[in-house]
């Protein structure tokens, strides 16, 4: 048998590894029975292979596939993301039309023998590794042996653009472009003309790439929100990156209005418009990932502030497994989810992840025999399957109304946004008695308090006791660059004041950021969740049904068992996935612990932003068929 048949799989042979993918990712509790079959009757109709499918549905990750994949067949899995894993020379080995096509990147050179003086085998990095049509390719192009290693898709969109593109016109670049630009500017804001002249100066070359080039490294640098704020010598534009604002190249001053009037046209707004705030939207496509841009003006004393907040659709792929919780809270959170009915809570300020964490539980529960409906303001991100509503509060169609039209399409599961007067509390509390299940968020600091924020709102004890199964409150901290990250003793004095705080006792190293390219030089790569679940006993529901204060009831569910956010902010410190000043930037310390603490660890802003929009639709740039520059 020669070698092409041993290594490559003919087309029905293909398809029955995939079969075993799916029955792989039973055993590893990725996916359920029922969602596995919906898969195969969907295959039917779209095609392809069931783990594209499968990922295509949104009912597991990319990354879960590609890690399956890889166990199944013996292979090393890539992770594309790390600095210098990619050989270029390699890379441009194989044909573009021959990568683009079957969506792999060769990344080194290796011999099938040590002795041998010259490379005879080149390691390829694949979605599909079973994919034998794409290996033959390479082996007939190259006159090399391809070994195949696993990577994520979006990887490889991401490496693929980097390999072969001519590199987009950087930020830096096209600030510099505006420099040398000059506009006339108009002292009064109500000029006749005012409306043509931004009209024109909007639509000019410089400021059209530079706002193309600012979406398309936001979202390369997987920023949640851009900030163009006018200050009153200056223009200034920031990132939001894992939580933390950081400052990135500055346009003119003079083309304040120019840059404002091209996000408006892009997003549907209007540009005469300089009085009052607006609300649009507009869509980017980048590196196969679809991210919706919320766009936000606002009217300040030195012009208009404009917030885009980017939405990244694949979020809505992650699953519970993926969010950093700790093997006993995603098992409780299990079977809390699969209730019959109930009412789920999820609490936190803004931008701790609580639509995340929702869409999860949905993504969990997304089969063909579940009718899920949501209501929301704005519908964040589209998920296929689930029945969703964007609230428009001025012609009537509140978080209450809507949720009463849901209650008569037969809903097994509803989703409120958020539950945000007594109305909206009332009708969710009358859905979860009559034998529906419930998701929604409260915007309180602990699990606790929000008991105490639903009886502030005027519901009655009785009924908080009777149809609330858990809640969920979380809080978002910043994780370590692996690549950079170092273990330090703490010194004496801030010991003490962190042990005070977490009422722990820190007797471990901490992890200190260092700071290195792949993290941008902060130190810090993505985010994860800290977290408390609170799921009442008999005994606590009894005492919440009786109006018990908050405090007492602190002191009974640590009693019963639970663990607060405190304690598992100290977990996380003791794995070493995080630092000392993140752990402190939950607002655990005390008064007077916050100058020892501050002395040995700087913290950073954490401002917040809150987008409440009537979004007018805009335009869709698509930087993967037309990249800025």
């Amino acid at each position: 048998m020669d070698q092409s048949t041993t290594q490559h799989p003919r087309h029905s042979e293909r398809k029955e590894e995939h079969r075993k993918i799916g029955e792989l990712l039973l055993d590893k509790g990725k996916l359920r029975r029922d969602q596995l079959e919906h898969a195969l009757k969907m295959q039917e109709s779209m095609g392809g292979l069931i783990g594209g499918v499968l990922v295509e549905l949104g009912l597991i990750s990319d990354s879960d596939l590609t890690e399956t994949l890889a166990e199944s067949m013996g292979l090393e899995m890539i992770d594309l993301n790390r600095i210098g894993v990619v050989d270029p020379d390699a890379a441009h080995f194989i044909p573009e039309s021959i990568a683009r096509r079957h969506k792999l990147i060769g990344i080194r050179f290796d011999r099938s023998k040590p002795e041998r003086k010259t490379p005879d085998r080149i390691v390829v990095a694949m979605s599909d590794p079973s994919d034998f049509m794409a290996l033959d390719s390479i082996r007939a192009s190259t006159n090399m042996e391809p070994v195949a290693a696993v990577a994520t898709r979006a990887q490889i969109a991401d490496a693929l653009q980097t390999a072969y593109l001519e590199s987009p016109l950087s930020l830096e670049e096209a600030v510099g472009e505006l420099k040398d630009f000059k506009v006339e500017t108009s002292s009064e804001l109500g000029d006749a003309d005012d409306f043509q002249r931004l009209k024109s100066e909007a639509g000019l070359a410089p400021v059209v790439r530079f706002v193309n080039s600012m979406l398309f490294e936001a979202a390369r640098m997987k920023a949640s929100d851009i900030h163009i704020e006018p200050q009153e010598h200056h223009l200034r534009c920031r990132f939001r990156i894992d939580g933390e604002l950081r400052v990135v190249a500055p346009p003119p001053k003079e083309l304040q209005n120019a840059i404002v009037s091209r996000i408006k046209i892009i997003s549907a707004l209007d540009i005469s418009e300089r009085r009052l705030p607006q609300d649009g939207r507009l869509k980017i496509r980048f590196l196969g990932r679809n991210i919706d841009v919320r766009v936000s003006t606002m009217p300040t004393v030195y012009g208009e502030k404009v917030v885009l907040r980017l939405l990244d659709q694949s979020g809505t792929t992650l699953n519970l497994d993926d969010l950093g919780f700790e093997e006993d809270v995603v098992t409780s959170m299990r079977r809390i989810i699969t209730a019959p009915h109930g009412i789920v809570l999820l609490c936190g300020p803004t931008g701790c992840g609580k639509s995340t964490t929702l869409y999860s539980f949905l993504r969990e529960l997304n089969t063909t025999n579940v009718n899920i409906v949501t209501v929301e303001d704005p519908v964040e991100y589209r998920v296929e399957g689930i029945n969703q509503t964007h609230v428009k509060s001025k012609i009537g169609l509140t978080f209450a109304n809507c949720l009463r039209t849901i209650l008569r399409q037969d809903p097994d599961v509803v989703m409120v946004g958020e539950i945000r007067d007594l109305e909206t509390l009332e009708v969710s509390v009358r859905a979860s008695l009559t034998g529906h299940l419930v998701f929604s968020t409260l915007h309180t600091n602990t699990a606790i308090s929000a008991v105490t924020r639903m009886t502030n709102m005027g519901l009655q004890p009785y009924l908080i006791s009777a149809t609330l199964n858990a809640i969920l409150s979380q809080r978002l901290v910043r994780k370590v660059c692996k690549a950079c990250a170092k273990p330090e003793p703490l010194q004496p004095l801030a010991r003490e004041a962190l042990e005070r705080c977490l009422g722990q006792t820190v007797d471990f190293e901490v992890m200190q950021r260092v700071g290195c390219p792949e993290c941008g030089y902060t130190g810090y790569k993505g985010r994860l969740a800290v977290n408390e679940l609170f799921e009442p006993s008999d005994e606590v529901r009894e005492m919440i049904s009786h109006g018990i204060e908050e405090m007492k009831l602190v002191e009974a569910a640590r009693a019963d068992g639970m663990k607060f956010l405190i304690d598992n902010a100290w977990r996380k410190l003791k794995a070493g996935v995080t630092t000392v000043e993140e752990v402190l930037s939950l607002g655990f310390q005390k008064a007077e612990d916050a100058a020892s603490l501050t002395r040995a660890h700087k913290q950073g802003s954490t401002e917040e932003v809150v987008f409440e929009t009537e979004d007018q639709e805009g335009q869709t740039l698509d930087f993967d068929a037309n990249p800025p520059g």
